[in-house]
């Protein structure tokens, strides 16, 4: 099944990059087996260029989204050991000998630079202000420069919330926590239990998806562009400057591009 996706990926996006230069083709070469074959030329050279250029890419991507569900499985099992932060204590000291376990945290003595605390707050709710300042009270007997909280996920109120305290605050969600933390130091917690990945639509209910009644005014909004847009354009170069603006459209929702924010890698 797995190989007969990856083909069928393979031939849409041949196909639509075939498409796109197929449009203008026709339009510019008069004799249809001579666009066809002009077509299926630029098209070979237009794959071949971006399997070069993306291939690095998407090693990338495909390692960046193994390490995601890595790291959300990893947050799955420690949240529900029963004693975490005996974990965390064996992670500090592989480079802080003098860490110390709090009923609730780690703490790290630096001396002359200052105390540093990493907090795991292992709640599968997202973090917010509200526990961000329950932390900070219960951490402020220890007079500490930086606080580093692991956290699964991050509300969004809550990043700007941390700027209001003298300390410094490190919020680490699930993915920045495996990279920053785990990775970094080269120890990870003990995986026992996995998520559950959720089924791809199935055919039928993609196609419910497509023809829902919410995609009406979609519809209905684009064929009226269409059609004031055709009282403008000349007819014959009209069809395919729609049409190679819908492929285009077609290559960004099918490619779907993703950002990297990159971190320090010293968080302690």
């Amino acid at each position: 099944m797995k190989k007969f996706l990856f083909v069928f990926q393979v031939v849409i996006k041949f196909l639509l990059i075939f498409l796109a230069v197929f449009i203008w083709a026709r339009y510019l070469i008069k004799e249809l087996w001579l666009s066809i074959l002009v077509a299926l030329a630029i098209t070979f050279v237009i794959d071949f260029a971006t399997r070069l250029i993306f291939k690095k890419i998407n090693k990338h991507k495909e390692m960046k989204i193994q390490e995601k569900e890595e790291a959300e499985d990893i947050f799955l099992s420690i949240a529900t050991q029963e004693k975490p932060l005996d974990f965390f204590l064996k992670l500090t000291k592989t480079r802080h000998e003098n860490a110390v376990k709090k009923k609730s945290y780690i703490l790290i003595d630096h001396g002359e630079d200052g105390k540093v605390i990493l907090y795991p707050f292992l709640s599968f709710a997202p973090i917010n202000a509200n526990d961000i300042a329950q932390i900070v009270n219960a951490i402020q007997k220890e007079k500490c420069q930086k606080l580093v909280i692991v956290c699964g996920e991050i509300d969004k109120t809550a990043p700007s919330f941390a700027k209001n305290f003298d300390l410094k605050i490190t919020l680490l969600d699930k993915f920045s926590t495996y990279m920053n933390l785990y990775k970094e130091y080269q120890m990870f917690p003990e995986k026992t239990l996995k998520y559950k990945k959720e089924k791809s639509l199935a055919l039928k209910e993609l196609i419910a998806f497509s023809f829902n009644r919410a995609r009406t005014k979609g519809y209905l909004f684009s064929a009226l562009i269409l059609l004031f847009s055709s009282l403008i354009i000349r007819p014959s170069i009209y069809y395919c400057v729609v049409a190679s603006l819908l492929v285009v459209f077609a290559v960004i929702s099918y490619s779907n591009p993703r950002y990297n924010i990159k971190t320090s890698s010293e968080i302690l």
